[in-house]
């Protein structure tokens, strides 16, 4: 007896592009930081570099700190650019022309990087490719599921997956060959990996007799989502926030918090506390097959299960999660905590979020009305951008307020996401029950 499902024509085609494109994404993420203060602290005059000079009088920062302006710049361009790229998808060009134009600049972009001097403007053409590619990418898969059932779940499961081995092999593979042999040299394998994912992608639905999504742009007005629906898309983008922010937490105040207060030894041998990072992508993927295989089981043996009710299953996991770290600061405070409390969080967190976000993600699809699908998705992103914020504002707390305040203010941001996800579903069971 198999537990495998039927994926639609074209979802696994989609996936392994996305994955393409972000072992290339994280992977000069991985060496970007390292990269910049190498070159920027060696005494190299800011002008050799286009722009940059511009960048350094406006903030005033020079050497390492300007090389921080650069990496900041880049990562919040890339947050607040998929916006952009689902207008222009939704209302422009379509969602085809977008993940192929995006996939270009990104590709472009990596290529470019192994010319030092146009490192800005590479970098602008990967943030403003990654934004009309992301949005567009999801909502094409999520239009290959024609049926508003929980299938669409097991799509994005797919995706997660292939995201996440590419954010694990991006460091292993570009970092090390970034680091051992050249920076250039680990931009060259970025540039190929995009290239790579837009062959697949082109091999699949260049002149592919797959239709675009029902949901793609059509001549006509649009129709703008439902009322609901827009309450809906409202509460599932503020509740993913909230319950995320301690996952963003993980390479921020709680990998300090490790390196510092964790017993991280093995024998008589202390194991880098970047390893947490590590051990955080073997959970995740952990997890998403773990759910895979209990959900195709469990729908085999009683029929589909509603991503809302999905959903709030991963929710009460990731608020046991941060309640694992505020059991750990209230026990043993900053120092000498035993390290499996931290992967006690990082497994029930993971195996919350593996729940949470395929669902979450088919939620938006579903929500969307015809003409709006790629915007939706660029919602779920910004919610994931405002819980990297939130994160951030708290994470400069960490050494003023004490260790149990600081965790349990992530807890209570997990309690309310948690609270809005279980509304949801307690709402969609309402609908369900006959009249």
């Amino acid at each position: 007896m198999t537990d495998r499902v039927s994926l639609p024509k074209g979802v696994r085609s989609l996936c392994v592009t996305v994955g393409f494109e972000r072992f290339a994404y994280y992977g000069l993420q991985s060496i970007l930081a390292l990269y910049l203060a190498e070159m920027l602290s060696d005494g190299r005059d800011p002008a050799s570099i286009w722009l940059l000079d511009g960048l350094s009088r406006l903030t005033g920062a020079k050497g390492v700190a300007l090389a921080s302006v650069v990496v900041g710049s880049f990562v919040s361009l890339a947050a607040i650019a998929p916006v952009i790229g689902a207008l222009l998808a939704d209302r422009l060009i379509g969602q085809h022309r977008a993940v192929t134009v995006g996939g270009l600049l990104m590709t472009s972009g990596h290529g470019l990087l192994v010319v030092d001097a146009a490192l800005l403007p590479a970098l602008g053409a990967i943030a403003l490719g990654s934004g009309l590619f992301k949005g567009p990418a999801a909502a094409r898969l999520s239009g290959l599921y024609q049926a508003r059932d929980s299938e669409r779940v097991e799509g994005f499961r797919h995706f997660y997956i292939a995201v996440n081995l590419g954010g694990l092999l991006a460091p292993l593979v570009i970092g090390t060959a970034a680091e051992r042999i050249d920076w250039h040299a680990g931009f060259a394998l970025a540039c190929t990996a995009m290239l790579a994912g837009l062959l697949v992608y082109w091999s699949h639905f260049a002149g592919s007799t797959v239709a675009e999504p029902q949901l793609e742009r059509v001549p006509g007005p649009s129709t703008l989502p439902a009322a609901s629906d827009m309450l809906t898309i409202g509460v599932l983008g503020i509740s993913v926030a909230m319950i995320c922010v301690t996952n963003f937490q993980i390479a921020n105040a709680y990998l300090l918090w490790a390196d510092t207060g964790f017993v991280l030894s093995l024998g008589q041998w202390r194991f880098p506390a970047s390893w947490m990072i590590a051990a955080d992508g073997v959970l995740s993927l952990f997890a998403l097959g773990a759910t895979r295989i209990f959900w195709a089981r469990h729908d085999r043996r009683h029929g589909s299960t509603r991503p809302a009710t999905k959903a709030a299953i991963g929710a009460v996991f990731a608020v046991a999660g941060a309640a694992c770290i505020v059991l750990a600061a209230g026990i043993h405070g900053r120092s000498d905590v035993p390290v499996y409390w931290g992967l006690a969080f990082q497994l029930l967190n993971s195996l919350g979020l593996a729940n949470i976000l395929p669902a979450v993600m088919a939620m938006f699809g579903q929500s969307s009305a015809r003409g709006f699908a790629a915007t939706a998705m660029a919602g779920f992103y910004l919610s994931l951008f405002a819980a990297s914020l939130v994160s951030t504002a708290l994470a400069s707390q960490f050494s003023t307020l004490s260790i149990l305040v600081f965790w349990s203010a992530h807890a209570l941001c997990a309690v309310f996401g948690a609270s809005g996800l279980i509304t949801i579903w307690y709402r969609s069971r309402l609908e369900r029950a006959p009249k």
